[in-house]
C-alpha cells in the first residue's frame, strides 16, 4: 500500500464523517460509487445500485442533532486500484423523537480507484448480537 493511498483513504472517511456532523448528505453519499453494494445495518439489508443520497437524506433528518461518527481501530489494505478496510464506528446523538443514540457498528468497507480517485464500492455495517438472547449488543467496552 502507497502512503497515499492510505492517506486518500482515511480522508474519503473523514469527510463523510465530517458530513455528518454537518448533516450534510450530499457529501456523505459522495464517498460512494455509482456500482455501490451496501449491506446496512438495517433493512433492506442488501442494496444495489441505488443512488445513496436519498437513504442518507432520510437517515439524517431523523435526527434533532449532528449525528456523531467516531471512528475507531481502522485497518486498511491497498493494492493498486482496490482496498478494504474495517473499522468500529461509534453512531451518536439525539432522534427527532428523544431517543438518545449511542451505539457502535462493526464495517468494513471495499473500495476502488479509478482516474485516481477511490469510492467505496461495497460497505457491510452489521451490529453484533448475543447468541444466548438474541438481542443487538449495542453498547460496548469502548464506549
Amino acid at each position: 500500500m502507497t502512503p497515499d493511498s492510505d492517506q486518500q483513504i482515511r480522508e474519503l472517511l473523514e469527510t463523510r464523517t465530517r458530513a455528518y456532523d454537518r448533516r450534510d448528505a450530499a457529501t456523505a453519499a459522495a464517498a460512494y460509487d455509482d456500482d455501490l453494494v451496501l449491506y446496512d445495518a438495517v433493512g433492506p439489508f442488501v442494496r444495489r445500485g441505488e443512488d445513496p443520497s436519498g437513504r442518507l437524506e432520510r437517515w439524517i433528518a431523523s435526527y434533532r442533532t449532528p449525528i456523531g461518527h467516531e471512528i475507531r481501530d481502522l485497518e486498511i489494505t491497498a493494492g493498486a486500484d482496490l482496498a478494504f478496510c474495517h473499522f468500529l464506528v461509534r453512531i451518536s446523538g439525539t432522534m427527532r423523537d428523544g431517543t438518545e443514540v449511542a451505539m457502535w457498528v462493526r464495517a468494513t468497507s471495499c473500495l476502488r480507484r479509478q482516474s485516481g480517485t477511490w469510492t467505496i464500492v461495497h460497505e457491510h455495517a452489521s451490529v453484533p448480537f448475543d447468541a444466548g438472547t438474541g438481542h443487538a449488543v449495542l453498547r460496548s467496552e469502548l464506549s
